[in-house]
């Protein structure tokens, strides 16, 4: 915390960055046409299959496709019948090609 002050500029202008990014990542996952994506202010978003496969299933083929996600829908907290998965908010070209695939499927 010492040496806040001399970075401080950076981080906020990191945390803008990133808020934009989260953003675009949310409106972009909104148009799978199979996916609810619940709004959030966290590192991620959770999402719920609404259609075309389970959350297992959709995770299976987009390992396939080398991209890891969360199937969240066994979480002892996530129970309901609802079918979850996470996915994390990373940087512009890997965001971008995760909603490629999901589009393509």
């Amino acid at each position: 915390m010492q040496i806040f002050g001399k970075y401080e500029k950076d981080y906020r202008r990191a945390c803008e960055l990133f808020v934009q990014e989260r953003r675009q990542f949310f409106n972009e996952l909104s148009e799978v046409p199979y996916l609810r994506v619940i709004p959030s202010q966290a590192n991620y978003f959770l999402c719920e299959v609404t259609s075309r496969f389970t959350a297992a299933e959709l995770t299976q083929k987009l390992i396939e496709h080398d991209v890891l996600i969360s199937n969240c829908t066994l979480k002892r907290n996530m129970q309901g019948g609802r079918e979850l998965i996470r996915l994390a908010v990373r940087d512009r070209k890997d965001d971008a090609r995760i909603v490629e695939i999901l589009k393509n499927l």
